[in-house]
């Protein structure tokens, strides 16, 4: 398998979020040398990942982050999504943690209007959506949240207001 990724490269790494590849470096591992991408998380600048350049499993968690002229898109498309509630808590759950594990821009967007839309609808009612399904939206708008910020260059706490602008326009 070809080295995809460079030195000075922004990728997506599953649930870290964006990541800066700060080195492409051999590493002697149990006596023998492989090529790894050295990964610096950009939310917490304390960890490292060692991602092997040839272990299939793991870069393929790697993926660019989305461009800024495809936010838009991928709004407009979770605007006309028609997702439905899983009624089943453990079948949801399964369903939101695979989204969660994939870290698919347009999914995780998705899921957070589906969130977003039964939480509006449980508090006009006066109940409240359960703490997974909360602590679901919350990793969702995070993920959402600083990719997004990325791709635009603003900051993570300005992608919300941006998002709902752009719900309301047309």
């Amino acid at each position: 398998m070809a080295q995809q990724f460079q030195k000075g490269d922004h990728v997506c790494y599953g649930t870290n979020g964006i990541c800066l590849i700060d080195d492409v470096r051999e590493i002697a591992v149990a006596g023998s040398k492989d090529t790894f991408y050295v990964l610096r998380p950009l939310r917490d600048c304390h960890s490292t990942f060692f991602i092997p350049v040839r272990n299939e499993a793991l870069t393929q968690k790697m993926r660019e982050p989305v461009k800024c002229e495809k936010v838009d898109d991928l709004i407009e498309s979770a605007r006309t999504a028609c997702d439905t509630w899983i009624e089943d808590r453990k079948a949801r759950m399964e369903v939101y943690r695979e989204i969660l594990r994939e870290c698919d821009p347009h999914d995780l967007l998705r899921l957070c209007a589906l969130l977003y839309q039964t939480k509006q609808r449980l508090s006009a009612s006066g109940k409240k959506m359960a703490p997974s399904d909360e602590s679901v939206l919350k990793q969702a708008e995070e993920l959402t949240k600083h990719e997004f910020g990325f791709a635009l260059g603003i900051p993570p706490s300005d992608v919300g207001p941006y998002v709902l602008d752009r719900l309301k326009t047309e």
